[in-house]
């Protein structure tokens, strides 16, 4: 089980747009927002993420293996819609991606809200019907 801190900094960055509070430039490839500076460190230390900016108030960071990443992390949200177990993680480029997007799912299945108007990747849009990438 993935700690709720790690879960939201990596949700974070997979449900940043530019209403968010975490914004994806496409362009450099960098998500930039305030994030839990203990957790950023522990994951820049593990090699998950690279520190580009940190002067301004918010923090610039890239993912590295970003491709692996968003692939991984859609395929456990894919797999928990359809009500596979965590043991697909084994099959994939980033099994904790994997395990953060499974439990993600599930997370946000619990609430009572509905997942409309939600927008993260590998989640299914309910304004066009298509998987959102990011």
């Amino acid at each position: 089980m993935i700690s709720k801190k790690v879960r939201e900094l990596f949700v974070s960055l997979m449900a940043a747009t530019d209403d968010t509070a975490v914004v994806y430039d496409i362009e450099t490839e960098q998500y930039s927002g305030f994030f839990n500076s203990a957790v950023v460190d522990k994951y820049i230390e593990l090699g998950a993420l690279e520190l580009v900016e940190n002067d301004t108030g918010a923090t610039i960071i890239l993912l590295n293996n970003r491709d692996d990443f968003l692939s991984s992390f859609a395929a456990g949200v894919r797999e928990a819609k359809n009500g596979s177990d965590q043991s697909y993680a084994d099959y994939n480029a980033n099994p904790f991606a994997f395990s953060v997007g499974f439990e993600h799912f599930h997370q946000i299945s619990k609430k009572k809200r509905q997942l409309m108007g939600y927008i993260c990747h590998g989640f299914e849009r309910d304004d066009t019907g298509l998987v959102h990438q990011q």
